[in-house]
């Protein structure tokens, strides 16, 4: 999902776009009773997570033991879509 910045409150948009050092770059927003209901991380640690996880996908798709067959129907043609 995405959202404009100019929808969030400006106290919040203040403390995306200025960190503090000491209390870490990710906003955890809690419910008043603690529990986690999201998480917002900045674009650098974001980025650095995209990036291992498609690196650790591409070394399970080299681990298959499968050829590519350009012939094969795809997940879409078996779901009937």
């Amino acid at each position: 999902m995405r959202i404009k910045s100019s929808i969030l409150p400006k106290d919040l948009l203040d403390k995306i776009k200025n960190p503090d050092p000491i209390e870490g770059e990710d906003i955890v927003i809690e419910d008043d009773d603690g529990n986690m209901v999201g998480v917002i991380i900045q674009p650098k640690a974001y980025e650095f997570f995209i990036k291992a996880i498609e690196e650790r996908e591409d070394e399970i798709d080299k681990s298959l033991d499968e050829p590519f067959d350009p012939s094969a129907p795809s997940l879409d043609d078996l779901r009937g879509e």
